[in-house]
């Protein structure tokens, strides 16, 4: 089975989860989408079969199963994450962590042939003692004060324990670093939105980023043809964090860390959940990770990391004149 007829996304309205039926629709009408979340995206497109299904629910593996065996899926693609980490830590764990087990208990019982699972490279976590490139075999470290990475290690732990129970279902997981482009959003893009940006004093860590069409790109190709495994899905080159501020013209905020995270402490609190060191770190200490892989299985990017990061920049500024 290479070229799947039909296709079922979860998390329906998450970027990742809309921009790839946008992509598939344009691809082939030949293609049957079934999409599922909690409610029904705006203007979603009626070739679409949509189902209600709420992930956090106790019962919703047997949901997931039920529409899966009744649409004949042979395909899954599980994008059911948040974009962003929210202070409700008890949610997010039922929605990422326990959700993503049941959509695992689903495929099985449906016996789907394909599951591709959307992940993170700040799962491998910003730590001193960091390879310049940290390949897809490198342990995944996290962040103790990032409660959403922490979830997320969790799905591909039991993803692991799971994909050994399954053989017959072949597992793909792509790791994402950060996205930027005209359209993504979340809470990385609006931090370097700002005009004045804090910087740690001391560091300046090489920074990596991937364009959104480079990465829908990987995830279509991932859907549509079979690549079995673990891939980074990462633009080429990167930057020091210094020069990339400079380039986009930001005003920068020298601060020692100790004074930044008390600063940061309640807001970020209050925003997310966790101390600031669960983001900061990420602009302290290097997690670049090693594309190779990932280029050899989805082609090489189409944008460089200064490309993704200028097309965001330019695309911020064009707004201010609407």
């Amino acid at each position: 089975m290479n070229s799947p007829g039909v296709i079922a996304i979860t998390g329906l309205g998450s970027y990742l989860g809309r921009s790839l039926v946008k992509r598939l629709l344009r691809r082939s009408p030949e293609i049957r989408i079934v999409g599922m979340d909690r409610r029904r995206p705006f203007r979603l497109d009626p070739l679409v079969r949509f189902h209600t299904v709420d992930l956090t629910e106790p019962t919703s593996d047997s949901r997931v199963a039920e529409v899966l065996a009744e649409e004949r899926a042979e395909v899954v693609v599980h994008t059911a994450f948040r974009s962003e980490p929210t202070a409700d830590f008890e949610t997010d764990h039922e929605l990422e962590t326990i959700g993503s087990l049941h959509v695992m208990n689903a495929c099985a019982a449906a016996k789907v042939k394909r599951l591709i699972v959307t992940s993170s490279t700040m799962l491998y976590g910003p730590w001193p003692d960091n390879p310049n490139f940290l390949t897809e075999q490198h342990p995944l470290r996290g962040h103790p004060g990032s409660h959403s990475v922490s979830n997320r290690i969790q799905v591909e732990s039991l993803l692991a324990k799971w994909r050994s129970r399954n053989p017959d279902t072949e597992v793909t997981v792509l790791r994402n670093c950060w996205i930027f482009g005209p359209t993504y959003t979340d809470h990385v893009a609006r931090y370097f939105s700002r005009p004045l940006v804090p910087k740690l004093i001391g560091y300046d860590p090489l920074m990596q980023f991937v364009h959104e069409d480079d990465c829908m790109h990987a995830l279509e190709t991932a859907t549509l043809h079979q690549h079995p495994g673990v891939f980074n899905v990462v633009g080429s080159g990167v930057l020091p964090l210094s020069t990339i501020l400079r380039i986009a013209g930001k005003r920068i905020l020298p601060m020692p860390p100790p004074i930044l995270y008390r600063m940061a402490n309640h807001p970020s609190q209050g925003q997310t959940g966790d101390p600031p060191e669960g983001f900061y770190d990420y602009l302290r200490y290097l997690w670049v990770a090693d594309g190779q892989r990932g280029w050899d299985a989805f082609g090489e990017p189409v944008y460089t990391t200064r490309e993704a990061w200028m097309s965001f920049v330019s695309t911020r500024r064009m707004r201010r004149y609407r």
